[in-house]
């Protein structure tokens, strides 16, 4: 499915996420791990140890209650949260409809 804005209405959300920082090739350049702090089904926003750049596009693997989410989007803003964290919004650019009804099952006010 793919995504022009995030107008969205977000709900809070604390899932475990890994994820991969790719560079204009499509290739990794850095990965880590990371928490959900809301979601809608357009984005995400998640807190980090590291900063990452605004306009970067980054492949996303979310623990969603008991099944596993993929997403691709691009990093739309960062701010830090103090002591080494960070705040890390990503406007997904593609999200399966498959994978769209596992967040769903989980957050079902998404589709309202």
């Amino acid at each position: 499915m793919k995504f022009e804005a995030r107008g969205a209405k977000r709900f809070e959300s604390e899932n475990l996420l890994s994820y991969q920082v790719l560079n204009e090739q499509e290739q990794v350049v850095s990965q880590g791990v990371a928490k959900t702090l809301d979601i809608s089904k357009t984005g995400v926003s998640i807190e980090t140890y590291f900063p990452i750049e605004v306009g970067k596009r980054i492949a996303l693997t979310m623990g969603i209650g008991a099944d596993v989410v993929k997403a691709t989007g691009t990093v739309k803003n960062n701010k830090s949260l103090g002591q080494k964290t960070y705040q890390i919004g990503i406007e997904f650019d593609f999200l399966s409809e498959e994978d769209l009804k596992k967040i769903g099952m989980v957050y079902p006010e998404i589709f309202r």
